[in-house]
């Protein structure tokens, strides 16, 4: 390297040299405040995009909601069942759902039904409905009003009225209607009443012969028992009434305690004599307690569906005894009580205490706090396993059509619909 460019070398690396560098504490400080700019902008970057999924993630869950909603809106109201052929049915009930309610239409379920008979077509007898209205395909032509339905719900059974001799039929209400004939009279030989027995698998009946009335008169009575395990199908006499002017009207049988009740009545339809018999002894002496100044009426009279506890209506008054003594018997407190029915599977009594539903216990007298009704409504029936209450109005004019409410007693939810005809009991369908 020549001399001119040592001079030029050495120029340049002296003039860097000379060049003011900041001190090293004065530029190292700036870094870090860089780094945690940087630093805090990530995080605020990161949070506002986690913040932003999360808004997301709300507004489709929103969205998501209110669809579920709307279409459970839309499957609330049940509609009723289409059974082929049922369009064309005679069947006397054309019962449906109208209008007004104060709960959603869940509140019927139609895992049970009723059994309606139409006086206006009498000569057509019973059908079975569901509870949201669908009349099942099957009329029960020979059925009259007195038909009996066994604790469990899921059978029935009644005297023939319409064919001679007289015939006791039983028929299961799941599924179709199938029928059987159980037992046929001798000819001037006609079916009484019918209860069952508490567990479902027995009947108490009564047959009767001549004419009744207070003066007495050439006739006869006798009350039954009928053991349905089989074969064969046993039935067996346990009390007889001959020329007394009385006839039995079967109330209950205790399985449990083998005891079977029964009323006496006659002309003017009161119970004359309360009468129990011993069913596990044979040739057992019938009691029998006299309570022709009771003034209650016979038809007011029923059992507990375990058997064991008896009401009947005198004039308003609602009185209740255990099934083996009649003198125990006590006075439900209330107003002006009309249609009283035990809820099944309990003691306790439902019926219209002014212008309210009450449930009554009779085991310890305590009573539900009335619930407001329709004035002149009374109890029709319970739902088969209890859980609500059926209340009913007949519209008059002469009309054969009555109002209904159907009660869920859990939370006192509501319908209201109208049968043409008269609803007597609840069922099981399914």
């Amino acid at each position: 390297m020549d001399d001119r460019d040592k001079d030029l070398t050495h120029l340049f690396v002296r003039d860097l040299d000379e060049i003011a560098l900041p001190a090293r504490g004065a530029w190292r400080p700036q870094a870090r405040k860089e780094k945690i700019m940087t630093r805090t902008s990530r995080y605020l970057l990161n949070t506002a995009a986690v913040a932003a999924v999360l808004v997301l993630a709300l507004v489709v869950g929103y969205q998501l909601q209110q669809r579920q909603e709307v279409a459970g809106t839309a499957s609330a109201s049940p509609s009723a069942p289409t059974t082929p052929g049922s369009s064309q049915s005679t069947a006397p009930s054309s019962a449906t759902p109208s209008g007004a309610s104060t709960a959603p239409s869940s509140v019927y379920n139609d895992d049970f039904g009723f059994v309606v008979f139409s006086q206006a077509q009498a000569s057509q007898g019973a059908a079975i409905r569901t509870e949201s209205g669908a009349v099942r395909p099957g009329t029960l032509a020979a059925v009259p009003p007195g038909l009996a339905v066994s604790p469990d719900g899921k059978l029935a059974a009644y005297w023939t009225s319409s064919t001679t001799p007289s015939q006791l039929r039983m028929f299961t209400t799941l599924g179709n209607a199938t029928e059987q004939t159980l037992l046929t009279l001798p000819a001037g030989t006609r079916g009484g009443g019918v209860a069952w027995a508490s567990d479902s698998a027995a009947l108490l009946y009564s047959t009767e012969t001549g004419s009744f009335g207070i003066g007495g008169g050439t006739n006869s009575a006798t009350l039954d028992t009928f053991e349905l395990a089989g074969p064969p199908l046993r039935h067996a006499t346990i009390d007889t009434q001959t020329n007394t002017g009385f006839l039995y009207r079967p109330i209950a049988w205790d399985r449990s305690a083998n005891l079977a009740a029964a009323g006496l009545t006659g002309e003017g339809g009161f119970m004359g004599f309360y009468v129990t018999v011993r069913t596990d002894q044979s040739n057992a002496v019938a009691q029998r307690t006299d309570t022709r100044t009771s003034g209650i009426g016979m038809g007011s009279v029923h059992a507990s569906s375990d058997g064991k506890v008896v009401l009947g209506i005198a004039g308003t008054p609602v009185k209740y005894w255990p099934i083996a003594d009649y003198a125990a018997n006590k006075t439900a407190s209330g107003n002006g009580m009309t249609g009283a029915q035990w809820q099944p599977g309990t003691h306790k009594i439902g019926f219209i205490s002014g212008d309210g539903f009450v449930l009554y216990n009779a085991d310890d007298g305590t009573a539900s706090s009335a619930k407001t009704v329709k004035a002149g409504m009374a109890v029709r029936t319970f739902r088969a396993d209890g859980t609500a209450v059926v209340l009913g109005l007949p519209k008059g004019g002469g009309s054969d059509v009555t109002e209904h409410i159907l009660m869920r007693l859990s939370d006192g939810a509501s319908v209201t619909f109208e049968v043409t005809g008269t609803l007597t009991a609840s069922v099981r369908l399914r």
